[in-house]
C-alpha cells in the first residue's frame, strides 16, 4: 500500500466512525457497496471510480469533491463546516426555454437505472429479449451523450488541453481515465468526433489532421469565452 492509498483510507474510515456508521449503513446512506468501502479502507483499491468517490461525498457528507481531493492528497469538506448557504442542495434539474441541465446525480441516477435494465432484460422471454437489448442499448448512449458533454464541460472551463499542467491531474484522470480506455466503436460521426476532442482535452495521443486541432482549438476558445 502506498503513502496516498494508505492517507485515504484513514480518512475514510474515521469518518465513517465520526458518523457512527457500520458499512451496511454507509451503503443504504448511498454509499459504495460494503466491499467496496471495506477495500478502501484496508487501501486495497488502486483507483475508486468517479462515481464512488462521489458516493463516499454522499454517504460521509462531505461537500461535493471532497473524496477525490482527499484521493489526491487534500483534505474532506465536511457539510456542517461550509456557510449555511451553501449546504442548500441544487435543483436536480432546471430548464430554460430551449435545454434542460441535469445535476450529476442524475445522470448517476439514469446509469443506474440502465444497468438494472440490462440486468432485467437476460431474464426475460427469448421473443422479447432482442427489443429490450436494442431499447438497452439506446438508453446507454443517451447516458454517455450527457456524462460526455457534462466531462468535457468541466475540461474546457478548467482550461485543460494538451500543454496544461492539469493534463496528469489525478482528480482529472479519475473522472475520466476510465471513460477514455474503454474501447466501443462510436455510433455517429458526432460522437467519433466528441470523443476525439475529450482525448486531444486531456493531452491523450490523437489521430487527427491540422485542421481537426485548430477546430478543437477554437471550439475550447468559444466554450471558454462563453464562461466568461
Amino acid at each position: 500500500m502506498n503513502n496516498e492509498r494508505a492517507r485515504f483510507a484513514q480518512i475514510v474510515a474515521e469518518r465513517r466512525r465520526l458518523l457512527g456508521l457500520t458499512l451496511d449503513e454507509l451503503q443504504a446512506a448511498g454509499g459504495p457497496s460494503d466491499v467496496t468501502t471495506s477495500k478502501i479502507e484496508k487501501g486495497a483499491l488502486a483507483a475508486p471510480s468517479a462515481r464512488t468517490l462521489k458516493r463516499l461525498d454522499h454517504s460521509l457528507r462531505w461537500a461535493e469533491g471532497s473524496a477525490a481531493r482527499a484521493f489526491a492528497g487534500g483534505d474532506p469538506t465536511p457539510l456542517e463546516e461550509l456557510p449555511a448557504t451553501r449546504r442548500s442542495t441544487p435543483a436536480a434539474v432546471s430548464a430554460d426555454v430551449d435545454s434542460v441541465t441535469l445535476s450529476l446525480n442524475v445522470v448517476n441516477d439514469l446509469s443506474d437505472i440502465a444497468k438494472r435494465y440490462e440486468l432485467l432484460a437476460t431474464g426475460v422471454d427469448p421473443q422479447i429479449a432482442a427489443p429490450l437489448k436494442e431499447i438497452n442499448s439506446d438508453f446507454d448512449l443517451l447516458v454517455d451523450r450527457i456524462l460526455r458533454a457534462w466531462l468535457i464541460a468541466q475540461l474546457e472551463r478548467r482550461n485543460v488541453g494538451p500543454d496544461s499542467p492539469l493534463t496528469h491531474d489525478p482528480m482529472v484522470e479519475m473522472l475520466i481515465g476510465d471513460y477514455l480506455n474503454r474501447t466501443p466503436e462510436p455510433p455517429t460521426p458526432d460522437d467519433a468526433h466528441d470523443l476525439l476532442y475529450l482525448r486531444w482535452l486531456t493531452g491523450r495521443p490523437i489521430d487527427a489532421d491540422a485542421s481537426t486541432e485548430a477546430t478543437f482549438i477554437a471550439r475550447r476558445s468559444s466554450a471558454q469565452e462563453k464562461c466568461k
